[in-house]
């Protein structure tokens, strides 16, 4: 009999605004292929109240008053909101996302659990600069917390081949107990399928013009590690290098940035309210482009690549993996790539129609590939025979400028 399995992440995993929208949309792809049962709401009661007096607490002690969501009074809460959870719905197993969901306690009372993460909270906090507001002892303590829950799930499956390596240099996890899985794009399948029925592979022209710009799509809402501006920088290269351009921008931008004349900004876009504007938006874009400083996963080229839409990344953390899942419909850049390295990589695929032609036409031949449908089918097989597709998402290299980046 097949267990009753759920998804776990701070907050309620059936909310599309939870952790973007990721265990929403892993949720009803698992619902459909019977792997999952239902997400966890885990929204603990009096949150803000909880964390003023916890604040108070380390104030009085003379420490940092930050960072309640990782310190162990928020894990036993969580913990016993997760037991609560699972015994009113019957779960006998948690597929976590929260890396410090306490799983030792969970254990004891007969639950099991896995996780499927992006990060580890070392890198999260050592990426984003957490280290230097966070109360220094609370992280290290969550970190504690972390190794200890590796140590005792059922298995680990990371989001990409760099959190997997640093399970293991870093956690000490071992190697047969760590799976990787690449998600999918953050959409909703029926209406991406009814908007692709209504579409076809777009036609490459041969030069683009003042009335027909280059069209690049950009989507972030940390704009700063996400490499905006040296984005902007390249797009206003490309536009003195004859390469009409303008860059689509979704997500948030900085005033100074909205009034140039190479920026169309969009604005955030509500998937919940407005997902038709959001998908047109990106299915209108000749390339998304991903040049991030620092990137756990990247959510954006995925949806862009769902859509059939090339992408162009630097090779930040999990958007190595999605440029050899999108091969030859993706370009990766050094991950240092400065505003003309990448002004002149898309300048070159411009000038040559027959190579923006093949890219785009691969992304529209591979777009099924990035769904969470094909992510829960991946995921049934380590469930079921913990074994991975082998190097599944990997079977086709990315264009490089460097050639470094290729099939394990």
């Amino acid at each position: 009999m097949t267990e009753r399995r759920g998804i776990a992440a701070i907050g309620n995993s059936e909310d599309l605004l939870t952790w973007s929208g990721t265990p929403y949309y892993l949720l009803h792809a698992g619902l459909q292929e019977t792997f999952l049962t239902c997400g966890l709401d885990l929204r603990i009661a009096n949150l803000a109240r909880l964390r003023a007096v916890w604040q108070a607490s380390r104030l009085f002690h003379g420490e940092r008053p930050r960072g309640f969501q990782y310190s162990a009074g928020f894990a036993d809460l969580l913990g016993r909101r997760t037991l609560a959870e699972c015994r009113k719905t019957g779960l006998q197993e948690i597929v976590s996302h929260y890396q410090a969901l306490p799983a030792r306690y969970l254990i004891e009372n007969a639950i099991k659990i896995s996780f499927y993460i992006d990060a580890t909270l070392q890198d999260l906090f050592e990426t984003q600069g957490a280290l230097s507001w966070l109360n220094r002892t609370v992280a290290e303590e969550a970190i504690d917390r972390e190794i200890d829950n590796y140590s005792v799930a059922e298995r680990v499956v990371t989001m990409s081949s760099w959190v997997r390596a640093r399970l293991k240099s870093s956690y000490g996890v071992a190697e047969e107990r760590i799976f990787t899985v690449l998600p999918g794009a953050n959409l909703p399948e029926r209406e991406v399928k009814s908007r692709l029925r209504e579409i076809e592979s777009s036609t490459v022209i041969e030069r683009f013009a003042r009335d027909r710009k280059l069209r690049i799509g950009f989507t972030g809402k940390d704009w700063q590690r996400k490499g905006l501006a040296r984005l902007l920088t390249g797009v206003d290269l490309l536009n003195r290098m004859d390469v009409p351009t303008e860059l689509v921008v979704i997500g948030s931008i900085p005033r100074h940035y909205r009034s140039r004349s190479n920026v169309s900004a969009a604005g955030f876009i509500d998937k919940s309210k407005d997902l038709g504007r959001f998908i047109d938006t990106i299915a209108s874009c000749d390339l998304g482009c991903a040049p991030s400083h620092e990137e756990p996963m990247g959510i954006a080229p995925l949806e862009y690549l769902r859509l059939g839409v090339p992408v162009v990344c630097t090779a930040a953390g999990g958007l190595i993996d999605i440029c050899k899942a999108a091969g030859s419909a993706s370009m990766l850049l050094e991950k240092d790539a400065s505003p003309e390295h990448i002004a002149l990589a898309i300048e070159g695929l411009v000038k040559s129609p027959d190579s923006l032609r093949k890219m785009r036409a691969s992304a529209w031949e591979r777009k099924e590939y990035f769904s969470w449908q094909r992510a829960v089918t991946e995921l049934q097989r380590v469930w079921e025979s913990g074994t991975e597709f082998p190097s599944s998402h990997f079977r086709r290299n990315a264009t490089s400028k460097t050639e470094i980046y290729q099939d394990a």
